[in-house]
């Protein structure tokens, strides 16, 4: 089923002097993940409230499911809420808790059952139906309260952080047992994190924000691969950053020189002479010996990290790091001389940080 389920139209939120959310705009397609990533205070959590209705935006407007919501209350929309803390009553058993939101619907007792009943068994949780949270794991109070949000079938789902509170494995575990259930459900989810590689795992599309305004949207691997910005290059994940000026241009690459040497850069669209940023991620860094390809570099130092090595260089267009697989790690040492290539379709201009 097609359609959009949340569209912002220029929506902007002050609170006083402070501009939290500055004009933003977009649509969340029916079915998908859309993940709102950024760091603390760059109004992720408030253009989240703004859907929900907690916070009345300054302008703009707020849609679900075609309908303006701006003006309406948080209980006439149609969504469900998964906090970072799970707000789960204390006194009521898992069963109960989940019902909550059907006895404030006034659905039938009746019929209350066969859906609590149902929303726990999608959550894998129907045999501790008479718990009460103080007697589950952290993980299994998430998965309450997300039955909780699922049971009444809402046109969307907001997520603030909900893994939050979970250790990494089983915030990793759960991050893949969330996408498998959106994904069965076909529900629409809008996902508020500070932790890239979740929003990286969850999402259908993401938008990275940074001072109440959308950086960049896109999906996963397009925002990851092809940033615009130095922020969002740096932001999610690790980058190098060289700068240089346009040299040439063969075709649909550019060659670019910088302090250490010329590189290739494909798709850039900067003209001769222009002074430019590109950026090149570290696992896309190939470590050859002198005489090999590449600007030269000299290896500080070398740090195991498990699945993967570390490797920190210093060049004459500044630090270089480079990642990869440990099969190679014993390879090199700290002081040796190195030369850094990588392929032109790896490196991407960027738009440099602002003054």
């Amino acid at each position: 089923m097609s359609g959009t389920d949340v569209r912002l139209d220029k929506v902007r939120k002050t609170f006083g002097p402070v501009v939290a959310v500055n004009d933003v705009t977009l649509e969340i397609e029916r079915g998908t993940i859309f993940s709102l990533l950024g760091p603390s205070g760059c109004g992720k959590t408030t253009t989240l409230r703004l859907i929900a209705g907690f916070e009345q935006p300054s302008a703009g407007e707020v849609y679900i499911r075609g309908q303006r919501v701006t003006a309406i209350a948080p209980y006439r929309r149609d969504f469900s809420m998964v906090f970072q803390s799970y707000a789960l009553f204390p006194h009521l058993d898992v069963a109960e808790n989940v019902a909550f939101g059907l006895r404030m619907r006034r659905v039938p007792r009746s019929d209350r059952g066969a859906l609590v009943k149902e929303a726990l068994a999608l959550v894998k949780l129907d045999a501790l139906a008479d718990r009460y949270p103080r007697q589950l794991s952290g993980g299994q109070q998430q998965r309450v309260a997300l039955a909780r949000a699922l049971v009444i079938k809402p046109a969307v789902l907001l997520l603030d952080e909900p893994l939050g509170a979970l250790d990494k494995m089983l915030r990793e575990e759960m991050q893949v047992e969330l996408r498998e259930l959106q994904q069965r459900l076909g529900i629409t989810a809008v996902f508020v994190t500070h932790d890239q590689e979740e929003a990286l795992t969850l999402s259908d599309r993401v938008a990275v924000m940074r001072n109440g305004v959308i950086e960049q949207t896109g999906a996963p691997r397009e925002i990851y691969d092809r940033p615009v910005s130095e922020f969002v290059a740096g932001f999610l994940g690790a980058s190098n950053f060289l700068d240089g000026r346009v040299l040439s241009r063969d075709g649909g690459i550019a060659v670019v020189e910088t302090a250490g040497g010329a590189v290739r850069v494909a798709g850039a669209s900067a003209p001769i002479g222009a002074a430019v940023r590109l950026a090149v991620r570290p696992e896309r860094v190939r470590m050859n010996r002198p005489g090999g390809e590449g600007l030269p570099a000299r290896l500080r130092s070398i740090v195991y990290r498990g699945s993967v090595t570390h490797y920190y260089m210093d060049s004459a267009g500044g630090a270089l790091l480079a990642y990869a697989q440990n099969a190679a790690a014993g390879d090199w040492s700290a002081g040796d001389e190195v030369r850094c290539a990588w392929d032109a379709g790896s490196a991407v201009l960027v738009a440099p940080e602002r003054a």
